[in-house]
């Protein structure tokens, strides 16, 4: 029996990760004075002189001399910032313990909630081919993935899921030879598939409302539904057996409750759900707490809405003939 979020929380034994999150709050207090105290001695000196250099330029009644002082800014922003990311990953050790066992202890226990034989190996990718399977509208060049996980829902039926994200990488010249690399984030979230046990001998997509023509899109009976999602079936009946009033109430439920946007295709006895919830089952360091309860919650809802819908549409899929 899967526990609820409440009863799942206060399970977690929070004295395992506290000494580490001591820790880990030492670190940053240490991190950001010394990188405070490295940018005030940069800035003063660069600054320093930056104005012994110029100073017969302010003589001058020239509307430009400010423009030097402007590049100075710019470039102390850029330094600046350089020097806060050098800080970072020099001095972060404790940080990135605490990254880890917060998977080890809290995201392996999650996914153990809701799946059997869990086999989690975060710093795993998964493979590409896996999800190139998908078909997904929107070219790109970039593939990154990791916290691969492999399970099996009520003993029976497989599970891989994975945090990916895909961008397009584009290097473009301009008329003067100049060139500029322009990334756009094409997916970034969490995908699983599934093995939904028998074949539909159907392909049936579920995207966002408004991505599909309506002449293509199946007409379902819930308003509500249909004002979030778009249907597309390669038959019409099969979808619509499919698609029952509680799945559909899962798909609302979940689509209001994460305020995020994900798409469903189901092809033979494969489903592959694709959410755009972005990065997944990272820890965030909270202030009072040695596990941040409000991110704790939010991942624990997005792996519920998975196994759910997976559920649902097995036990579906299982009790129609097709």
């Amino acid at each position: 029996m899967n526990e609820d979020f409440e009863s799942f929380f206060s399970k977690l034994n929070q004295k395992e990760m506290k000494d580490n999150w001591y820790e880990v709050k030492k670190e940053k207090s240490i991190n950001t004075k010394i990188s405070t105290t490295v940018i005030v001695i940069a800035d003063f000196i660069i600054i320093y002189l930056f104005f012994n250099s110029i100073k017969g330029l302010f003589l001058l009644n020239n509307a430009y001399k400010f423009f030097p002082i402007i590049f100075m800014l710019i470039g102390l922003l850029m330094i600046d910032t350089f020097i806060i990311i050098i800080c970072n990953v020099f001095l972060s050790k404790k940080s990135r313990e605490y990254s880890n066992l917060f998977k080890e202890k809290v995201i392996d226990t999650l996914l153990k909630n809701f799946f059997n034989e869990v086999d989690y190996i975060p710093k795993k990718p998964m493979p590409e081919q896996i999800y190139k399977e998908g078909k997904y509208d929107g070219y790109y060049n970039r593939y990154y993935s990791d916290d691969y996980m492999e399970g099996i829902i009520d003993n029976k039926y497989s599970i891989k899921m994975a945090e990916i994200e895909t961008e397009h990488e584009e290097t473009k010249t301009d008329s003067d030879g100049n060139t500029k690399t322009e990334t756009t984030t094409i997916f970034s979230g969490l995908f699983a598939k599934i093995n939904i046990g028998k074949s539909i001998n159907n392909e049936l997509r579920i995207k966002q409302n408004g991505t599909v023509f309506k002449k293509n899109r199946l007409d379902m009976d819930s308003e509500e539904f249909e004002k979030y999602f778009d249907v597309v079936s390669t038959n019409d009946i099969v979808g619509m057996q499919l698609l029952t009033h509680d799945v559909m109430e899962i798909l609302v439920d979940y689509r209001n409750l994460l305020n995020r946007y994900f798409d469903i295709f189901i092809k033979d006895n494969i489903m592959y759900i694709r959410l755009h919830v972005g990065s997944m089952f990272e820890a965030r360091i909270n202030k009072k707490t040695a596990i941040d309860k409000e991110l704790v919650e939010r991942y624990y809802n997005t792996v519920e809405f998975i196994y759910l819908l997976s559920k649902n549409m097995i036990k579906v899929v299982e009790e129609t003939q097709i």
